[in-house]
């Protein structure tokens, strides 16, 4: 057996077989990397902010039912004020109707005694608001999960694919080299040569590219956690040359759609939404209740008769019912709005669901397919081996040139290659599968 072949065969033999229907292993340095985005990613953190912010507001409708006491002071001169002459002992003294100098202090209290409902309204809307953040935030760090494990696995693809590009150029430079010197000996034509180191310049552009891609995987994954040199360190070992495929569970739709629709943060959004509009309609139908509400004040003013310069305690208290009677079609307005809002989001829910069972339709599509293609190509990887076994025989015994066992070996890169991507699909297939269900990476 030739090296070359030798190398091949190690390169086949390479990994564990992945069991049926097991399910997406999540190595130690994908973790990390997850939690990382979960602690710096900056979208994160601003929903963290909303949601205390959206919890505040709900605090801040409660105080609607809690009494409101001011501090008051007032000082105003005027001039002139009424007054009159009144004859005392044969002279003239004024008395005053109102002080020059009017001063007024107090502390009032206000409070709602009863609005018919409206502060509980505010209070549920707030609520249902604070609900929508959570669930977003939910819905974003779930995404992040998986565009990290996305961008991990994908590094570990490329990672791979480095290795088997390495073979093709180190093979291809060998034959340059071999093929040069048989021409000098007369056994070779330029037209070989030629060819091959074409095939070295093609190889090396493709390791050029595929180290881009890599390039650009690894900044993703610093934007993604905010890590400078994200740990990647195993991301190569979940794809292995020469693993078997295993089989990938299809999921249910006809069956088990039911349990995806409760699991999926879409539809989970989107109903909490048709919530939010149900307590907007009941805010409206509320807007144009009276309200009943108490005040009352306690201080010090003057300009009581007789002496209205001298500042005397003061009480007051009482209680205020306000009714609205006409408002020019606004209540009735804001309720048609609200209830064309709720009928909306009520859609949107419908909306969701029909799009979660296509998505799930169309990943179980694409996992049969590449499960398929998977096994296709696990078969012409031994069929390109056995060929490139055959092809060495036959140049031993004179039968074919180089060129033609560099067909071979050809052959058996580019299976391995196709190996590769497919699996590089299959498992974002998988974690397409589970975003879909609501399931944690982890």
């Amino acid at each position: 057996m030739t090296p070359r072949l030798l190398t091949i065969a190690l390169l086949l033999t390479l990994g564990a077989a992945q069991a049926q229907n097991q399910p997406v292993q999540v190595p130690d340095d994908l973790r990390a990397l997850v939690q990382q985005a979960n602690t710096n990613y900056p979208t994160l953190k601003q929903q963290q902010q909303q949601i205390q912010a959206g919890e505040v507001r709900v605090d801040i409708a409660r105080t609607a039912m809690r009494p409101n006491v001011n501090l008051n002071g007032n000082y105003t001169y005027v001039t002139p004020v009424p007054q009159f002459a009144i004859p005392i002992n044969g002279q003239d003294v004024v008395a005053k109707l109102a002080p020059n100098n009017n001063v007024n202090a107090n502390v009032s209290v206000g409070q709602t005694i009863y609005d018919f409902g409206r502060t509980d309204a505010a209070i549920r809307q707030a609520t249902d608001n604070v609900q929508l953040l959570r669930r977003n935030f939910e819905l974003t760090q779930q995404s992040l999960a998986y565009q990290v494990a996305a961008a991990y696995y994908g590094v570990g693809f490329l990672q791979r694919g480095l290795i088997v590009q390495d073979s093709v150029i180190r093979t291809a430079s060998a034959n340059v080299k071999l093929l040069s010197t048989r021409l000098q000996n007369g056994d070779a034509l330029q037209y070989d040569v030629l060819t091959e180191a074409v095939r070295v310049k093609a190889a090396q552009n493709r390791k050029i590219e595929i180290q881009n891609q890599l390039e650009r995987q690894l900044a993703v994954l610093t934007y993604l956690t905010g890590n400078p040199q994200p740990e990647t360190s195993r991301a190569i070992e979940q794809f292995q040359l020469g693993s078997q495929s295993g089989t990938v569970s299809l999921f249910d739709l006809n069956g088990q759609f039911q349990t995806a629709v409760a699991g999926n943060k879409a539809v989970l959004l989107a109903q909490d939404q048709v919530r939010a509009a149900e307590t907007e309609v009941l805010v409206n139908s509320r807007a144009g209740q009276p309200s009943i509400t108490f005040s009352g004040s306690a201080g010090y003013k003057n300009g009581y008769p007789l002496q209205v310069e001298k500042l005397r305690a003061n009480t007051a208290a009482g209680i205020n019912f306000i009714a609205p009677l006409y408002a020019g079609k606004r209540y009735r307005l804001q309720n048609q709005a609200a209830q064309l809002t709720l009928n909306a989001s009520r859609y949107a829910v419908e909306n969701t669901s029909a799009q979660l069972r296509q998505s799930i339709a169309q990943v179980n599509a694409d996992i049969r397919s590449n499960q398929t293609r998977l096994t296709n190509l696990e078969t012409q990887v031994r069929q390109a081996q056995q060929a490139l076994q055959i092809a060495n025989a036959r140049l031993r015994n004179g039968v074919i040139t180089n060129v033609e066992l560099q067909s071979a070996e050809v052959g058996v890169e580019e299976a391995q290659l196709g190996q590769l991507n497919f699996q590089y699909q299959l498992m974002l297939n998988q974690l397409e599968l589970k975003r879909l269900l609501g399931e944690n990476l982890f």
